[in-house]
């Protein structure tokens, strides 16, 4: 009797552990990301932390670096061992995913969460496919601050930073004679388009359009010419360092005040918030120079198709998770971003938010470089502007015939 009554509760206690193992495999999802800097690591918890208080566990997947991470999550959905979920950087990046069926919609969770009414349709749209959602925005990231060292321009008798290229090549000519880096630009490839983009933006409008739809007739553009003309110059207030540097490498130099400026998005809000400081008063925060527009994009969560029920209900759980408005200004405060929901009180926002927002209200916007181009072409103009930056000898006219060829081959 006392065996059989053991056995029982044995029975009973091995039923109970594996409804518990279910109940948290239900709610259990990988994610693959590249959050892997210090205050990107603590934006991730943000979305860690709302998730497991739902009843899901993150399981981190973080792989350094943002091609090694799409590459990452790439091998595993061809191998039939999908992520519970990814994040891009491009929405572009989801496009051959839709095509082959390997992505899920999330029509409902969209429907639910009122993202139609309570998102920006630009940013929305970025993520519909003929009707149907494929990705969960996460944030609305500004890609155009000009962040200024107050250390660095205070050597040189200087408490603004500059609101137009001719005031910033001044202050830099300035800031090259008391030995002081003026521009700490960053040196991976997507770096390059970025810069390049930001500098087109100060330009025209116009001309920043048809240049990322690849439109050849940007070439002819005294507006594009004199974009140009200005990348082309910034090699000279830069340093050696740059090939292969990253951004937060590029931020620490500003904060520590060895380099003066960097143009870099509000992601840099996060490193000046993990070193301690606070940004707009011991970083300055001002978007772009000459009355630029803001330039706006944003990260997305995908949800690789998934034949394991429980898998899908994480998926689902996840992606109505970082939606909210709660978890979206949380996470929007950690990592600097603004949030992608449009139903938040702007009263919480920090100065360099309120900054952009105020521009983008006087100067419009126009949207980031991994909404308009494919990852392949953008990867492919990155390496021209690349290849340019690191050879000195090269005019602004070597960039434009450089640029125009590669145009030719991806058309």
């Amino acid at each position: 009797m006392k065996v059989l009554a053991f056995a029982q509760l044995l029975l009973c206690t091995s039923a109970l552990l594996v409804s518990q193992a279910s109940a948290q495999e239900l709610k259990r999802a990988d994610v693959i990301h590249w959050w892997t800097s210090e205050s990107e690591a603590k934006s991730a918890k943000v979305f860690s932390d709302a998730f497991k208080a739902a009843g899901g566990e993150w399981v981190d997947a973080a792989v350094a670096g943002t091609d090694a991470a799409k590459a990452a999550a790439a091998t595993r959905i061809q191998a039939g061992d999908p992520p519970a979920a990814v994040v891009y950087n491009s929405v572009k990046d989801i496009d051959d995913l839709v095509k082959n069926g390997q992505i899920s919609t999330l029509d409902d969770v969209a429907g639910a969460g009122n993202w139609k009414a309570n998102m920006p349709a630009a940013i929305l749209n970025a993520v519909t496919r003929d009707g149907h959602v494929y990705g969960a925005p996460i944030n609305l990231g500004v890609n155009n601050y000009l962040w200024s060292s107050p250390i660095a321009l205070a050597k040189v008798g200087v408490t603004e930073p500059p609101k137009t290229w001719e005031e910033f090549f001044a202050v830099g000519d300035k800031l090259k004679q008391a030995g002081v880096i003026p521009f700490a630009q960053s040196g991976m490839w997507y770096w390059y388009l970025m810069t390049f983009g930001n500098v087109l933006a100060t330009q025209s409008t116009d001309a920043y359009t048809k240049f990322h739809v690849m439109d050849p007739s940007v070439f002819e553009m005294p507006e594009f010419k004199k974009a140009v003309e200005i990348f082309a110059r910034l090699r000279e207030y830069s340093d050696s360092g740059v090939p292969g540097r990253e951004w937060n490498l590029s931020n620490a130099m500003v904060m520590r005040g060895e380099a003066a400026f960097q143009l870099m998005g509000d992601w840099a809000k996060g490193e000046i918030l993990a070193g301690g400081m606070t940004p707009g008063k011991d970083v300055l925060c001002t978007v772009g120079l000459d009355n630029s527009p803001v330039s706006i994009s944003g990260d997305i969560l995908a949800f690789p198709v998934n034949t394991n029920e429980n898998t899908v209900e994480a998926q689902k759980l996840l992606a109505k998770v970082v939606t909210t408005p709660e978890v979206q200004l949380a996470y929007s405060l950690a990592k600097g971003s603004l949030p992608v929901r449009t139903d938040i009180e702007g009263a919480a926002f920090d100065t360099c938010a309120r900054v952009a927002v105020e521009q983008q209200a006087a100067h419009s916007s126009v949207p980031g470089y991994p909404v308009l181009l494919s990852p392949d072409a953008a990867g492919s103009i990155a390496d021209v502007l690349g290849n340019f930056w690191v050879d000195t000898s090269a005019s602004g006219s070597d960039l434009i015939g450089q640029l125009e060829d590669g145009f030719s081959s991806l058309n």
